[in-house]
């Protein structure tokens, strides 16, 4: 294969060697080809890095959107049970006051409005875009708002269910002042047990420890052995000790018919008889009783009837 004739004009041979002739012109311009295509690639190299950088926050971007996306969905599906169960409570109230010679419940009963649903960030105008922040917002504030008015619901509804016979001004008087669910004298669940991650809900499931079909009546919530457990709400401890499957177990009263318990804890930091405040320390977590690992076994009941703690539980 012979060289092309501008390329065999410049070559010389000497013997057995061949040599490259350029002068100095013609150096520079080479020079000056190669400089510009080494730029040039280095520039789309440069853009490629660019592109899979940019391709690789995309991705995450979208990633992060279907998490935030489904844990809005699963804010939606609890308040969705929160205000099918506020629905009942409405219909059965209304069933019982209906049967009553108390006469009607006037307007007073409503828990008057907080500073935080005042300021309630809701969407305004259907024209405008909302952010997947502001909207899942909006939906912590009208959970707040289903909970706040679900607790005091249940107190009436057990109230007239039992026919304590209490006037329907004391009544309006005892919700208006367990109304504020932020006071540490609050007596109505209303807060979360221990920081952690839900390992189990509440209804059927399939029991961890000896397999099959099983009903379970509380909330597991698992976290390191020693996480602080706390009250959801004011009471009176009507026993902390061995609780059998429960291990280390602590029920708190907290009146109107709602009892709490805490099971499984490594350690409890309560006696029984003792008065505690909402959001005070009760014992720490742990794996004793009937558990496969460290959680607390978190149970609401309202007059003896176990309940899913979720419905009295702000949204996160």
């Amino acid at each position: 294969m012979q060289a092309p004739k501008w390329l065999q004009s410049r070559l010389e041979q000497k013997g057995e060697d061949w040599t490259l002739r350029f002068t100095k012109k013609q150096l520079r311009i080479v020079a000056v080809i190669l400089t510009v295509l080494l730029v040039a690639l280095l520039g789309f190299g440069v853009w490629g890095i660019a592109r899979q950088v940019e391709v690789l926050q995309l991705r995450q971007e979208n990633q992060l959107q279907k998490e935030q996306l489904k844990l809005l969905d699963q804010k939606v599906e609890v308040l969705d049970k929160k205000m099918k169960t506020l629905d009942e409570l409405d219909q059965n109230i209304r069933n019982m006051i209906k049967g009553t010679e108390s006469g009607t419940v006037q307007n007073t009963t409503a828990t008057p409005k907080t500073n935080e649903e005042k300021e309630d960030p809701s969407p305004k105008s259907p024209n405008k875009t909302f952010t997947i922040t502001q909207l899942s917002a909006h939906i912590s504030s009208l959970d707040r708002q289903a909970q706040r008015r679900m607790t005091s619901m249940y107190t009436l509804y057990h109230v007239l269910r039992d026919g304590v016979g209490k006037d329907i001004r004391e009544l309006q008087s005892m919700l208006l002042s367990e109304g504020d669910d932020t006071s540490a004298n609050s007596h109505m669940p209303s807060i979360w047990p221990a920081k952690g991650v839900i390992t189990s809900g509440f209804g059927g499931r399939q029991d961890p420890v000896y397999g099959g079909g099983g009903f379970h009546e509380g909330l597991d919530i698992a976290n390191d052995t020693g996480t602080n457990i706390v009250a959801t709400a004011a009471g009176t401890v009507v026993y902390a000790g061995d609780g059998g499957g429960y291990g280390n177990l602590v029920e708190i009263d907290h009146g109107n018919g709602f009892v709490t318990r805490y099971g499984h804890n490594s350690a409890i930091l309560v006696q029984q008889g003792m008065t505690v405040k909402k959001g005070q320390s009760i014992a720490l977590m742990g794996s004793t009783g009937k558990s496969t690992g460290s959680h607390v076994h978190y149970e609401v009941r309202v007059n003896g009837v176990a309940t899913d703690p979720l419905l009295f539980l702000p949204i996160q």
